[in-house]
């Protein structure tokens, strides 16, 4: 669009420019006054100095607010009111000058620095000033006052602060010392409340492990004793015994188990040779008998110290006696446990009593530590504070007067530039506008994608000098450039739609039908040619003139008026010899109309038309029928069925669209095969053209109006080269050739 409308954009660039340069010499001169202000700021130290979230103010963030307040309305219409700005010149009877001056103000910060630069425009020098002036005073005022509310708020709430607080503090000490006074809990050494019973629940906790420990070790020694006379017997039993007797000590028990356990453990070893010699000798050999003697003495005078009867004594055995005295130990051990259970719970009892006690003890003195925290603060902020000098936190003061407004230069590259973007817009605008009602195609690429049909070729608009017949060019047409020039460029577009239909070919297409969507597209033209260039490419081909209304081949070859026609042939077949007619070009054959059918319509639909056109089919290698334009005649349709394929020709223009896509459809419902389009008289100035020669088409430069393609053509005319002339005699059997 921008290449194709180029011209509005440079024509509405242009008015944009002229109309910004017209805005310039307009403009009333313009007066700038600058003031500068500096801004100076302490971290806050008082609660109402914090933002909305409790978090102090940056610096950044207070040069912010405060260029922000002076370029708000409530302190411009204060400073109007207290420096009488709408007596001035420029203001007066013209109503508020609130927002006159708003949109003449201006501000920044000074990067790097706490200064804040103001300016104005205005229409006077003296304007200028005297509003820059007004607006200064007025801000540093504001800013004062509010530090002055500010210090006074902080007082207030400080104040308030502290007598909430101290009255809080008594009453927590009131209610610390009742609670003292009362409460059941004893006092340490440190004066901090002591519960008696949690510390015999200590020692019961520790008495009692230290019991249930050697309860555990008493059964394990019994456990095991038991588990080796079981296994091993009474020797390994005995073992065992001496070995956890070796380990403890006698624990002094006065019961007669114990005295004789303790009496026998002291003999483990007689026992032991004892056990030992039973195991190994036989119940009358003299050495057992003389252990067996000598245990019996032990134990009888074990007996007598510990005053057992000889029954007593003789039903207790050694390993019975061990492992009595340790079960009675561990009875003892359990009885004393569960004499300390009964003394943890009921301790236990009563220092539950007591916890209530402890916690509320410990709230009551957090409270009381809170309260005195606080209040100490306060006490300490209000005796170090000096509030009249430290609410100061912001200090704002003129640091550069305003000057006297200075004339400034109209801009006028910021007019020009205004104007010329306002008239590309509307330049860009209308083009858009013209390229949306603009329906002709810009390339190939279109077409492909409108109609889904292969373009077989393009044909470049002939000269119209190329067209003046010569003596040259002799009876046969101009336009027939396959013959008159078959080295030049327009000559090589007639042969690429040969080429593209190379494939069509292979296919097994022969009969060509040649048609058009209006008369002028240029389809006999294109026939003829075509014809010319299949010709010379070696293959038998005719030209058939099915045009019945308004033939064109006999002109365009220079034949005569008189002889068989095609017409002729249709009706009778046995004149085909007679009407054919040698053109002259090597392999091409012509068939002219000779005189218009009565009935075309019906003629060309009838089966002899079929039968005219199978004829062809055999006797030729390629039959290209001239047809009628198909918007104009029913005729291309009723030809179509009796055609291999079909190629459509066709000129640029805003009808092409809607041309083709009704001849299409007209031939679609007749049953036609379509082979593609030709597009005719391309205007090698035209953006089409461009974008045929940027694609696949102009790779050679045929025939656009280029140059780079005349390496492969040579434009000048040269004589026809036909193997014999075109004459006529009336008694010649075939058409005087």
């Amino acid at each position: 669009m921008l290449r194709r409308k180029w011209y509005l954009l440079v024509l509405g660039l242009a008015a944009g420019l002229g109309g910004g340069y017209y805005h310039f010499t307009k403009q009333e001169p313009v007066y700038r006054s600058t003031a500068e202000v500096t801004v100076s700021y302490r971290e806050a130290s008082l609660p109402v100095e914090n933002d909305l979230n409790g978090r102090p103010q940056s610096p950044q963030n207070v040069l912010g607010d405060y260029l922000h307040r002076i370029q708000t309305p409530p302190l411009i219409q204060r400073a109007v009111e207290e420096h009488d700005l709408a007596d001035l010149p420029r203001f007066r009877g013209g109503g508020s000058p609130v927002g006159t001056i708003l949109g003449g103000l201006s501000g920044r910060q000074i990067e790097g620095t706490r200064v804040l630069q103001l300016g104005y425009v205005g229409k006077s020098p003296e304007e200028t000033k005297a509003v820059l002036d007004a607006v200064v005073a007025t801000f540093i005022d504001s800013v004062k006052e509010d530090e002055q509310s500010v210090s006074q708020e902080a007082v207030e709430l400080i104040t308030k602060a502290n007598d909430q607080v101290r009255g809080e503090l008594e009453s927590a000490e009131a209610a610390y010392r009742e609670f003292q006074r009362t409460s059941p809990l004893t006092r340490g050494e440190d004066g901090s409340p002591v519960n008696p019973y949690a510390a015999d629940l200590l020692q019961i906790d520790a008495h009692e492990d230290e019991l249930r420990l050697q309860l555990t070790t008493l059964t394990a020694e019994i456990d095991a004793i038991r588990k080796a006379l079981a296994e091993g017997g009474r020797r390994e039993a005995l073992a065992q015994m001496a070995a956890i007797s070796r380990q403890n000590e006698s624990d002094g028990e006065s019961s007669p188990a114990a005295t004789q356990l303790s009496f026998e453990e002291k003999h483990l070893d007689l026992l032991l040779e004892l056990e030992e010699a039973r195991e190994r000798f036989g119940e009358n050999y003299p050495e057992r008998k003389r252990l067996e003697n000598r245990y019996a003495a032990v134990r009888k005078l074990m007996a007598e110290r510990a005053g057992l009867t000889g029954s007593e004594e003789s039903a207790k055995s050694f390993l019975d006696l061990f492992v009595d005295a340790r079960q009675e130990k561990a009875e003892v051990l359990k009885a004393q446990i569960a004499m300390l259970n009964e003394e943890y719970a009921s301790t236990e009892k009563e220092a539950e009593a007591l916890r209530d006690a402890e916690l509320t003890e410990r709230e009551l003195r957090d409270q009381l530590a809170r309260h005195a925290a606080m209040h100490t603060a306060l006490v300490d902020k209000i005796s170090q504070l000096d509030l009249t000098k430290d609410a100061e936190r912001v200090r704002v003061a003129s640091l550069v007067p305003a000057t006297l407004g200075a004339l400034t230069p109209v801009e006028l590259i910021r007019s020009l530039s205004m104007g010329g973007v306002m008239g590309l817009a509307v330049a860009f605008g209308l083009a858009y506008l013209l390229e949306q009602g603009d329906r002709s195609f810009k390339g190939p690429e279109e077409l492909r994608a409108e109609f889904g049909l292969p373009l077989l070729g393009h044909v470049p608009v002939i000269p119209a000098k190329t067209l003046r017949r010569t003596k040259q060019t002799g009876k046969l047409d101009p336009s027939l450039l396959t013959i008159h020039r078959p080295q030049s460029r327009l000559a090589e577009s007639f042969h690429a739609v040969r080429a593209g239909l190379a494939f069509a070919a292979r296919s097994g297409v022969k009969v060509i039908q040649v048609t058009s969507g209006d008369p002028g597209d240029g389809k006999s033209t294109l026939a003829a040619n075509l014809a010319v260039s299949l010709g010379r490419s070696g293959k038998s081909t005719v030209l058939v003139d099915v045009d019945l209304r308004r033939p064109r081949v006999a002109g365009l070859f220079g034949l005569p008026k008189e002889g068989v026609s095609v017409t002729d042939v249709i009706e009778n077949p046995d004149k085909l010899s007679d009407a054919v007619v040698e053109s002259g070009v090597p392999g091409l054959s012509l068939l002219p109309c000779l005189r218009k059918a009565d009935h075309p319509a019906e003629l060309l639909s009838s089966q002899a038309f079929e039968d005219f056109v199978e004829v062809l089919r055999h006797k030729f290698d390629f039959v290209v029928l001239d047809s009628p334009p198909v918007l104009a005649v029913s005729d291309p349709a009723a030809i179509a069925p009796s055609a291999d394929g079909v190629v459509l020709v066709t000129r640029l223009s805003k009808r092409t669209r809607r041309k083709v896509q009704e001849s299409l459809d007209t031939l679609d419902r007749a049953g036609a095969n379509l082979l593609g389009l030709v597009v005719n008289a391309v205007d090698s100035s035209g953006e089409y053209v461009r974008e045929v020669e940027s694609g696949y088409y102009g790779g050679y430069g045929y025939g656009y109006g280029r140059t780079k393609g005349s390496y492969y053509s040579n434009e000048k005319a040269a004589p026809p080269v036909l193997e014999e002339p075109a004459s006529v005699s009336g008694k010649a059997p075939v058409n005087g050739h």
